[in-house]
């Protein structure tokens, strides 16, 4: 099948945050609009608008009774009719020129886009709990650069969806940005990205409320969290992964 050329397939997740509501509105203002809006609803938490389920060009997909965790998602883009992707994780409020930005950012490197991400430390095979430092997270870039992976937004080819089920994740509970970084490296040369979010002007920022991914349902509070995502990051480093500071 043959993809529409430079169209942008936005795909937003709902589980329990009731953060629709104002995620939409700022997906509908982007200077680069979207083809279309799929809206992910992963279980029956919460009720979806009629509003918002009439509106041009937006789907609802539900996996009603089933939590495919953080992994699901990440099938819909091989249904896709469009040369890229825009996922967003439900606390993720871009700005109006983020898909834009990503845009660029992408055709310049060739690369996943993301509005923050991690470079892993030299000692992340000696240590217990996630070694990494962060970047992004509601802080400014003053220069795109490349990381490591990228969280909580991913901007990319729809073609390079493949590349994350050609393995089988190490849990199914954590790591889904860890996997799909690391299996695209390994798998088609992909680096990852985080474009330039100046101080000045959230307009290009991913996520400018980072406030909303820390209430009760943020991943980060369970107590095994960093634990878990250490053991990942192991995982693909056996596996072929290459660090940015183990090159």
């Amino acid at each position: 099948m043959e993809l529409l050329k430079d169209e942008i397939t936005v795909i937003l997740t709902v589980w329990k945050r009731d953060y629709l509501k104002y995620q939409l509105p700022l997906i509908l203002k982007q200077t680069k609009k979207p083809y279309q809006i799929w809206i992910y609803q992963n279980e029956s938490h919460l009720t979806i608008p009629d509003d918002i389920r009439k509106q041009l060009n937006i789907s609802l997909i539900q996996s009603k009774d089933i939590n495919f965790k953080f992994h699901g998602r990440f099938t819909l883009p091989l249904l896709c009719n469009t040369e890229y992707i825009a996922l967003f994780d439900d606390d993720s409020m871009p700005g109006e020129l983020w898909l834009e930005n990503c845009l660029e950012t992408s055709k310049r490197h060739n690369c996943i886009v993301g509005a923050n991400g991690r470079i892993l430390n030299e000692d992340f095979l000696q240590s217990d709990v996630e070694s990494s430092i962060g970047l992004g997270d509601g802080s400014p870039i003053n220069e795109e650069m490349e990381v490591d992976f990228n969280g909580h937004c991913w901007f990319f080819k729809t073609e390079w969806c493949k590349y994350i089920w050609q393995d089988r994740p190490k849990t199914w509970d954590n790591g889904e940005d860890i996997h799909f970084a690391a299996a695209c490296q390994i798998h088609g040369g992909i680096k990852s990205y985080i474009p330039r979010m100046p101080a000045g002007d959230r307009k290009e920022w991913g996520d400018m409320e980072p406030k909303f991914g820390h209430d009760e349902h943020a991943t980060w509070r369970n107590p095994d969290h960093s634990h878990l995502r250490s053991k990942i990051m192991k995982h693909w480093y056996k596996k072929g992964w290459n660090p940015i500071k183990m090159r």
